[in-house]
């Protein structure tokens, strides 16, 4: 029994399809990380700095799309409309005192944080889509190999690159050398050990096939991890010396969410079920299944369309800002990326989705 024969739970096992996910989302993704850091190296950043900008853009519109859709503020007052007003007044309160040096700090630290916890509550989609961990060993492994390398990679940041985040001064963590190294180390042998257990399990599963009765792991999941693992790897390590390779990690977290957040918004509509019924119409005649699939098409493209809108607001609203270059929006940048990070941490929950 493979995981595209399951059928004991009633989540979907992908997000859209094996082959989709596994390139925009899961393991994958490394190879577009390690293809922009060639071009990085190549050509320079110039082209994948305004596509950072773009995604960012769209990203944090993402967010607004899932609480407009789900409409999160008539339940979660407290969580989507009090503490993000808190936010932006502390943002400002920093801001207007002169603790630039504060903000950015936050702001880094923060955006390890949260990038971390993507790669968990995706993983986490496709593990609970097979019945959740295999065992306590399982869970035990899968968590280390998220927050380990998300410890390794900022500690190796602040150690080689002590002075400044993306051009900004910012309060370092002197851990030194010893503990960077250790942690490094530890991270790679834990990714490790969860990946020759995955691939243990998966063997087990094809010679003893009663196994398959206690569980299965979600190749998504393994993927997921792997591709966290060399983001991490890739954008802080190398990031300390060229600030452009962190713009490297910002667009794989920025296509990985919009494309979670899409598959989302259509599984809320029960699309994931209309697009099994058109491929299911194919064992019909060719007329009838032709109709199905435009009248697919058709959805596709006006749920597609209905997405985009606060995407489309946001990036919208940042280049109008920066025409007007008024001193008083630039706070409301970075606040709005503080909140989107709360947000992100408190929408995406089993109370709603049952995702992280």
């Amino acid at each position: 029994m493979s995981v595209e024969k399951h059928s004991s739970s009633e989540r979907p096992l992908w997000l859209f399809s094996r082959r989709a996910d596994f390139w925009l989302a899961c393991g994958g993704a490394s190879v577009g990380l390690l293809a922009a850091v060639l071009l990085i190296i190549w050509h320079g950043d110039r082209e994948l700095d305004a596509l950072d900008f773009v995604l960012s853009e769209f990203h944090l519109g993402a967010t607004y799309d899932a609480i407009i859709r789900r409409r999160l503020w008539r339940h979660r007052q407290i969580d989507v409309l009090l503490v993000p007003s808190v936010i932006l007044a502390l943002t400002y309160a920093l801001s207007m005192t002169g603790q630039a040096m504060l903000l950015t700090s936050i702001a880094m630290y923060a955006a390890v944080w949260h990038r971390g916890r993507q790669s968990l509550g995706v993983a986490r989609f496709y593990q609970r889509g097979v019945g959740g961990p295999v065992s306590r060993a399982h869970g035990f492994l899968f968590r280390g190999a998220i927050y380990l390398p998300m410890l390794a990679g900022m500690l190796a940041y602040t150690h080689l690159a002590p002075v400044e985040y993306e051009g900004k001064p910012y309060f370092a963590l002197s851990s030194g050398a010893e503990i960077t190294a250790t942690a490094g180390l530890a991270a790679a042998v834990w990714v490790i050990a969860y990946l020759a257990w995955t691939l243990w399990r998966k063997n087990d599963e094809r010679v003893n096939p009663v196994s398959q009765k206690v569980g299965l792991v979600h190749p998504g999941e393994w993927w997921v991890v792997l591709a966290h693992a060399v983001a991490f790897g890739s954008g802080y390590v190398l990031g300390a010396s060229n600030g452009s390779f962190l713009l490297v990690l910002a667009v794989h977290h920025e296509v990985q969410y919009l494309y979670f957040t899409y598959a989302m918004a259509r599984h809320s509509v029960g699309f994931h079920s209309a697009s099994k019924a058109g491929i299911d119409a194919t064992t019909k005649d060719h007329a009838e299944t032709s109709n199905h699939d435009g009248r697919a098409l058709r959805t596709e493209a006006g749920h597609a369309a209905s997405f985009i809108v606060w995407p489309v607001i946001g990036f919208a609203g940042a280049v109008i800002g920066g025409w007007f270059e008024l001193e008083w929006l630039a706070p409301l940048g970075v606040g709005g990326l503080f909140c989107h990070y709360w947000l992100d941490g408190r929408i995406w929950t089993r109370r709603g989705t049952g995702i992280t």
